[in-house]
């Protein structure tokens, strides 16, 4: 333990708190961040989902270095951001469900079918939940599960429809009974962006992700979320 404090007080190993929204935590930083930590065996980073609502204050505050969100930050916020990827909310069904004979529909009609969803405290869950409250409806889940490739599991058993992004419902029905149908409404499209409260405040080691996260997002434009 001693070694390991000498180590982090001489910047020889670095630490960095990233915060992330739902999509970004299970789509896109599994891939990134095994890249980078595999590259810089001496960065730790100790990575949390939060809402872009949470994120941006905790940037702000300074009590995180970098964050993942899901909407603009807001102008007062006075942050750095910079695009990372896009992707898309898109519905799977069994292909047998009636609305499996759809290409694209709108989610209020959707909203008439059970669902199966993710955990009430996952970001994306409350994201799509509110939509539906805004539409003065209800979202009827049937169960709530953790990850995207089981839930796809159950949709594909019968047990009922779900939002997920476009790349784990292509991905997943590639292995599975499941018909992908686009959804017509504009908020189903997301756009990743990445924050900072100053690049050159920012430690060599947050720096050095930064640059990664960046690089990578110019290096997969075109070809990352949306297929």
């Amino acid at each position: 333990m001693r070694g390991e404090l000498g180590s982090y007080a001489k910047g020889q190993r670095g630490h960095i708190r990233l915060l992330s929204n739902t999509i970004g935590m299970f789509e896109y930083l599994p891939a990134a961040l095994s890249a980078f930590l595999l590259a810089h065996p001496n960065i730790d980073i100790d990575l949390e989902e939060r809402p872009s609502r949470e994120a941006v204050p905790e940037i702000v505050a300074g009590r995180a270095d970098i964050g993942i969100i899901g909407e603009p930050a807001d102008p007062a916020a006075k942050l750095e951001t910079f695009p990372l990827a896009e992707n898309r909310l898109v519905l799977v069904v069994p292909r047998t469900h009636p609305l499996a004979r759809y290409r694209k529909i709108g989610f209020s009609l959707a909203l008439e079918h059970d669902f199966v969803g993710l955990g009430a405290n996952h970001v994306l869950q409350a994201f799509v939940q509110h939509q539906a409250q805004r539409d003065g409806r209800r979202m009827k889940v049937r169960v709530r599960l953790s990850s995207f490739e089981v839930i796809c599991q159950l949709v594909a058993n019968g047990v009922g429809i779900a939002l997920v992004p476009e790349v784990a419902a292509r991905r997943w029905a590639r292995s599975m009974p499941l018909r992908v149908i686009a959804l017509t409404d504009p908020w189903t499209i997301r756009h990743l962006r990445v924050c900072v409260k100053s690049l050159k405040s920012l430690s060599p080691h947050a720096q050095r992700l930064m640059e990664f996260l960046r690089a990578r997002a110019v290096s997969q434009k075109g070809a990352t979320f949306t297929r």
